[in-house]
């Protein structure tokens, strides 16, 4: 399903482009400062096909990567070195969720594969219990991809996969023993909890819903879409992108949700960081032509939505993945490039 949705992304992007005879070129590049918002470049080095970051302070991060490698960085995100490879072929690694400062989990997997007879590597979930230094399989699944990960307030985790259908499953010993509790007739894309509500979204713009800690989900929401991506929340307030595109907020944990935002390039990942201050990553300007590139852009609300600012920069790709340590400070990945973001 993972590669289902960027082959989509990449049709819409190339057919956009072709269509286009001029564009408008982003005119910010880094370092950028104004009032509400700082940008600087890390590295133009940093780990190629990263899925996802983590980072546990501005010295401390790890990163995942498509072709099933962690990295991890103590010095600020300048360099990275490696600390396992995935002896699977074809099995990308997707997300990164860690509990505390030495426990830590990746999923990934790959339920397709090319070539007649051929047989997909499956899901799998890693473990790590020193930091990131070390890694050990887990969980090993046939014919699924683990593509989400999230933990309750109980402190049990619970992962999404995609196979023939979109399956929920939790472990109540740190990843010991796992359970798969419901399934669904769609695909599911991310797992998130906000106290006691659980929230997976998936295609078809659905978001399916647990009021008790997780274990119950029912569909609670089809929002007007072919799929819904990343979700997260801050207290009671979620806010929820979707076809890459649209972003819809909910103030009452999932019973109603409101469009705040029509974005028409690509909205990949969001960062709820305040009450009020939330961040979008999507893509801008295009170079032209049938081959050319993207810049990235960031969309800004201090007000909880009402209102958008958005801050071009032509030297970027569009930003996918990010992590945030705290309320104004974190980091963000853009192709090979790693940026610091600081919120005012």
């Amino acid at each position: 399903m993972q590669k289902l949705i960027y082959l989509s992304l990449i049709a819409y992007f190339l057919t956009a482009a072709c269509k286009k005879d001029k564009f408008i070129s982003a005119n910010k590049t880094l370092p950028f400062e104004n009032d509400k918002l700082k940008l600087e470049l890390v590295t133009a080095s940093a780990p190629s096909f990263i899925r996802d970051i983590f980072f546990f302070n501005s010295e401390t991060g790890v990163a995942v990567s498509y072709d099933g490698k962690i990295y991890k960085t103590t010095d600020n995100g300048l360099s990275w070195s490696m600390k396992y490879t995935n002896p699977t072929a074809n099995q990308p690694f997707y997300q990164i969720l860690f509990t505390n400062a030495t426990v830590g989990y990746v999923v990934g997997g790959s339920n397709s594969c090319g070539g007649t007879g051929c047989v997909p590597p499956g899901g799998l979930i890693l473990k790590t219990t020193d930091g990131g230094e070390t890694w050990a399989t887990i969980l090993r699944s046939p014919s699924i991809e683990f593509i989400s990960i999230a933990t309750n307030s109980l402190g049990h985790l619970f992962v999404i996969s995609n196979g023939t259908k979109g399956r929920i499953h939790k472990s109540s010993n740190a990843g010991i023993n796992w359970l798969t509790i419901d399934s669904v007739n769609f695909y599911l894309q991310k797992i998130n909890f906000n106290g006691g509500f659980g929230f997976c979204t998936g295609t078809n713009g659905k978001i399916i819903r647990s009021s008790d800690t997780g274990t119950t989900w029912i569909l609670t929401t089809t929002l007007t879409a072919n799929y819904a991506t990343d979700i997260k929340f801050i207290n009671g307030d979620g806010y929820c992108i979707a076809d890459n595109q649209t972003v819809y907020k909910t103030t009452d944990n999932g019973n109603n949700w409101s469009q705040i935002l029509n974005h028409q390039s690509g909205s990949y990942v969001l960062n709820p960081l305040t009450a009020n201050t939330c961040l979008v990553f999507s893509a801008a300007a295009y170079s032209g032509g049938c081959f050319g590139n993207w810049s990235g852009k960031i969309i800004q609300t201090t007000n909880g939505g009402a209102n958008w600012t958005e801050t071009e920069i032509n030297e970027i790709e569009p930003i996918r993945y990010t992590s945030f340590y705290s309320a104004t400070e974190g980091y963000a990945a853009a192709g090979n490039k790693l940026i610091k973001i600081t919120i005012k």
